[in-house]
């Protein structure tokens, strides 16, 4: 399909009930999570055997810079895209234009800014991996738009290829170049190369080309709601980036390089599986902002089964961190685990303060997203500047202790208006955060009994902390619902995969 009319109304996808809709993207979302952190564990366990603690270090310097102004570039209108009710054809046009120009600016602006960047780290061969990884901003924003529509159509079965593939593409091209050449750019290679194969897939599957540049009416309306977006993205890049800055102006490429690794094995995966979800919850939600009951319970129970996948493994984890690290990264990387052990304690709350985001975003309460995005980054970037004196350790302790500290007052301002109400942060939110902390705290304390072959005990651990973490959700009503939930799904699951058993010629 070539260009379409201007005023046309861009179709949205109505249903009587979402709870297929949200079932459906959840499990594409958890199979294309599973090859997602499957990809990170693989570049984690085969990277980090390829190359030095100083590549990914350097490669973690440029990853701030480049977040900066990417926040910018997409200036919340994608957000915009799948929340707005009403949405035109012209107005869609407008923001891929808005978008491409500000990139393809930011573009040039990072190409010019690289050798000051270099300085600033000391680092003379960052200016050219700068000006490189620059050019993956244009390259993501081509498809930008496309993607948003893919969302907003709730298309979550191609939202998960399209992961997927780039997940996998990325890493074996990284993989490849480092067997060749192991240097930085193998991981600059990987990024560019996943970002160009993922917007040619959503221009293949998205049936709109954009037409010549202009402003449609409702424009600026859309860039106001984008506006709060970017602002809370602001406050977060700061909160998320100048541990890098700091770690490595402070402390040296090698430090940032066994940080890096802690964080992308602990805290990066939440983060990527935290997105997709985002991708199915938002529009699911922005549909039902009229029915409270249908709002709230599709938030709960999407909510409940999120964190009982997630928190008892990452408890787990956690607590045995001096065994977890060195299996999974090697010997050579044993400096990294007592950092992943600090930062695991903010993982537990992640996965609690994640979903927020849905609320805000399917409220169109981006304003206050901002607001609170800006003060919470003050505490921590507070926090990262005591820190960072006196060690990267000490440095992930104070991250890790200001992430917990600001869970309550999240949920108290997120819960202060809309469908989801006070009541249910005793009810619902406090019982799943009591149970990741006592599944941690097992695990301190029985670890010391476990096997001491490291996968075996991994394995036990991570069996005892879920079932720590079942035992302890049936004291509370929601947790009962929650597991009720999950052996609703898996006799589902297995009704079907005996429908399709029976299916099969004899």
């Amino acid at each position: 399909m070539a260009q379409r009319d201007p005023h046309e109304v861009v179709e949205t996808v109505a249903h009587d009930t979402y709870g297929g809709t949200v079932v459906q993207g959840g499990v594409y979302a958890a199979l294309s999570q599973l090859v997602m952190v499957g990809c990170q564990f693989g570049s984690v366990l085969i990277l980090s055997r390829l190359l030095k603690p100083e590549d990914f270090g350097l490669i973690a310097m440029i990853g701030p810079v480049i977040a900066f102004l990417t926040l910018f570039k997409e200036m919340g209108l994608l957000q915009a895209v799948i929340q707005k009710r009403t949405l035109t054809y012209g107005q869609l046009n407008s923001l891929f234009w808005i978008n491409l120009g500000v990139s393809l600016t930011l573009t040039v602006l990072l190409i010019l800014l690289a050798p000051l960047i270099a300085d600033f780290y000391k680092e003379p061969e960052l200016a050219w991996l700068v000006r490189i990884m620059a050019l993956n901003m244009v390259v993501t924003a081509l498809g930008a738009q496309h993607f948003a529509l893919l969302n907003r159509s709730m298309g979550f079965g191609r939202i998960a290829i399209n992961a997927s593939i780039i997940a996998v593409f990325s890493l074996v091209v990284s993989i490849l170049w480092a067997l060749v050449s192991p240097t930085p750019w193998a991981l600059v290679a990987g990024t560019l190369a996943g970002g160009v194969l993922g917007a040619l897939l959503v221009w293949a599957w998205v049936p709109w080309h954009p037409s010549r540049p202009s402003i449609a009416a409702g424009t600026a309306d859309l860039l106001g709601f984008g506006a709060g977006v970017t602002g809370f993205k602001l406050a977060n890049f700061l909160s998320r980036n100048l541990d890098s800055i700091l770690i490595g102006r402070v402390w040296g490429g090698s430090a940032l390089g066994f940080y890096d690794r802690a964080y992308k094995l602990i805290l990066f995966p939440l983060n990527r599986v935290a997105q997709p979800l985002s991708q199915v919850m938002v529009p699911v939600l922005s549909r039902m902002q009229d029915e409270p009951h249908r709002y709230t319970h599709a938030f709960f129970r999407v909510f409940g089964l999120m964190q009982l996948a997630i928190l008892p493994g990452v408890a787990a984890l956690t607590g045995m961190a001096d065994t977890a690290v060195p299996f999974l990264l090697g010997a050579q990387w044993t400096e990294s685990a007592p950092i992943f052990a600090a930062l695991g304690i903010a993982a537990l709350a992640q996965p609690l303060a994640n979903p927020t985001g849905w609320l805000f975003v399917s409220q169109g309460r981006t304003t206050e997203m901002a607001w609170w995005g800006f003060a919470s980054a003050t505490v921590t970037c507070a926090a990262f500047v005591w820190g960072v004196q006196f060690g990267v350790r000490e440095f992930a302790m104070a991250y890790a202790a200001v992430t917990m500290l600001k869970l309550f007052p999240l949920w108290l301002l997120v819960t202060r208006k809309g469908p989801v109400g006070r009541d249910s942060i005793l009810r619902r939110i406090l019982p799943a955060f009591c149970a990741g902390l006592v599944c941690y705290v097992i695990i301190l304390v029985t670890q010391a009994s476990l096997p001491n072959h490291a996968f075996a005990k991994l394995l036990a651990g991570t069996t005892i902390s879920y079932a720590a973490f079942a035992v302890f959700l049936t004291f509370s009503a929601y947790g009962r619902d929650t597991l009720s939930e999950v052996k609703g799904l898996a006799v589902k699951a297995l009704q079907e995969l005996k429908k399709r058993g029976d299916k099969r010629p004899a």
